[in-house]
């Protein structure tokens, strides 16, 4: 309590330092800040995703994410590695891991970050992973393994398409002989008919059918796992971003690609939204789709019915109609 005796200018210097110091704690409390410098652009960018993708099933405090179980004896399946403690090195396999699905592919969705983002989130998780873990004799330091480097798209189609540019002078000659046969030959009419160009096959992310019991057939990932449209979504555009997307993962396609349809999919259904984080989500009958990450194996609709992250969640069948059945309990 302030004295009605005291000066005014103490007075006001008095309410200015407490203004001030109530400032400073309610804006440090509780927050997280990512740690990384901006001035490295691509590990920053990486912390930036795995802080959205990632922050609710991993620890990486340099993206200030807690989302490893303290204890082991409570942890939950979607519960992840802690990588302020876990070593991940080189930059190559921590890209593997996020285009299969982590390792075992059991719970982490495939693709949960693709084309250049990808390589971002790698090159950031094996830059700063494994900082805070004990010293042991056995095990050579994080900091002292190589990250390594990720090859861009272009560089990777460059080396599987590369043709030797030079032949002998055997393989010249028979060339040689060849073209002179063939002039000498008679020329015959052609009768064949020209058979059509096939269409270009889709090469992005497959999306197949699976049957569950009390659903019937409904659109699944790559790895089996079901995909389910948000409501909220109203058919047009990506809704479910930052904490929703940590627990809703988007079913992601790199640009420039299309999803390819198996079984009962119809690919003329099959598209792609943009994700206000970044990057393309595939859609089908309009509805972008999305895994559920306490969906623990293949053949599972945990999430279907349910309100969670702020709508309603279903499954959708082949032919583009969202299922609203409700599990039986």
């Amino acid at each position: 309590m302030i004295s009605a005796r005291m000066s005014r200018p103490v007075k006001v210097l008095l309410v200015l330092g407490a203004t001030l110091a109530v400032a400073l704690l309610t804006a440090a409390c509780g927050t997280e800040k990512i740690t990384v410098p901006k001035s490295n652009k691509a590990a920053y960018a990486g912390a930036v995703l795995f802080s959205q993708r990632c922050g609710g099933c991993h620890t990486l405090s340099y993206a200030g994410t807690h989302g490893s179980a303290s204890n082991i004896k409570t942890r939950l399946i979607t519960n992840g590695p802690n990588f302020d403690l876990r070593c991940e090195r080189p930059a190559t396999r921590v890209l593997y891991a996020i285009e299969n699905g982590g390792f075992s592919g059991a719970t982490m969705p495939q693709n949960i970050v693709v084309g250049k983002q990808a390589r971002d989130v790698a090159l950031f998780v094996s830059t700063y992973s494994g900082r805070k873990a004990q010293p042991s004799v056995d095990v050579t330091p994080c900091d002292k393994q190589t990250i390594g480097l990720i090859p861009t798209p272009a560089q990777s189609a460059a080396a599987t398409t590369a043709t030797p540019t030079t032949t002998t002078a055997a393989a010249a000659k028979t060339k040689t002989k060849a073209s002179k046969a063939k002039k000498a030959a008679p020329k015959t009419k052609k009768t064949a008919a020209k058979s059509p160009k096939p269409k270009a096959a889709a090469t992005g992310p497959k999306i197949a059918t699976a049957t569950i019991a009390g659903l019937g057939p409904v659109l699944v990932n790559a790895q089996g796992h079901t995909l389910y449209i948000f409501v909220p979504d109203n058919d047009k555009k990506v809704t479910c971003v930052g904490g929703c997307a940590s627990v809703w993962p988007p079913a992601m396609v790199p640009s420039g690609e299309t999803a390819a349809g198996s079984g009962m999919v119809k690919q003329s259904l099959l598209g792609a939204d943009p994700d206000p984080s970044g990057g393309q989500v595939i859609t089908y009958a309009g509805w972008p789709l999305y895994t559920y990450v306490a969906d623990s194996a293949a053949g599972t609709a945990g999430g279907q019915a349910i309100n969670l992250n702020g709508g309603l969640w279903y499954v959708i069948s082949p032919s583009g109609t969202v299922i609203k059945v409700k599990p039986h309990s």
